[in-house]
């Protein structure tokens, strides 16, 4: 019995530094590959966003239209600025988009 309760404690021993490893990750990193993931407002074209979710042709079209006539959009906020695109659209788009 002592030696099961011995082996038990030297597995969990060796399964620390393997938690401490994995509990200092850097999430920067992570972070970046997520905002790289997301499509750019400011510079996709109409077929790029037009393949994001709740966004046609002419809704892509009208954001390339405000953007051109106003000038780059800096949040989700600017973006429900563009006709068509209220708080749900803006909430599905939500990490989807960078800008």
């Amino acid at each position: 019995m002592k030696k099961l309760k011995y082996s038990i404690l030297a597995a969990a021993f060796c399964m620390l530094p393997v938690t401490l490893t994995y509990a200092n990750v850097d999430t920067s990193a992570i972070t970046q590959q997520v905002k790289q993931a997301a499509l750019n407002i400011n510079t996709a074209d109409v077929s790029q966003l037009s393949k994001l979710p709740g966004i046609g042709k002419k809704k892509a079209q009208a954001i390339i239209d405000y953007r051109e006539a106003k000038g780059n959009f800096t949040s989700l906020e600017d973006l429900k600025m563009v006709k068509g695109i209220g708080k749900k659209l803006a909430a599905k788009l939500e990490g989807k988009v960078s800008f």
